[in-house]
């Protein structure tokens, strides 16, 4: 594995694990639910392995997400990243979401300001 899929797969394992905790699935259920050993579960997990897209979508439907949710949190692309943020802001309401923008807007010019 190559130094950036080893990130990726770290990223994307924990992604794996963080879903699954919030489903409050066990690595032996979640691999039971698509046709694995529980080991791969957590070969993927602990990014030993990067599971196959195939397999990935496996695990996208057990645990009721989107592929591409797992797939972007294991990214370092500033778009992925930005996507990965916008379905945060997503689930706040109207002023939250202003607020939110109101500061990081305060924080870039506040730290560009540093730079120079």
């Amino acid at each position: 594995m190559t130094p950036n899929e080893k990130r990726l797969a770290l990223k994307m394992g924990r992604a794996i694990a963080v879903r699954r905790q919030q489903r409050q699935l066990t690595q032996a259920e979640l691999a039971e639910a698509i046709g694995v050993e529980q080991e791969t579960i957590s070969r993927f997990e602990r990014g030993a392995t990067l599971p196959p897209l195939g397999r990935l979508s496996d695990i996208a439907d057990a645990l009721s997400c989107p592929l591409d949710e797992l797939l972007r949190t294991g990214s370092p692309r500033f778009e992925d990243r930005a996507q990965g943020i916008a379905r945060i802001l997503e689930k706040l309401t109207e002023p939250d979401r202003r607020l939110i923008g109101d500061i990081v807007e305060q924080l870039c010019a506040r730290l560009l300001k540093n730079k120079v």
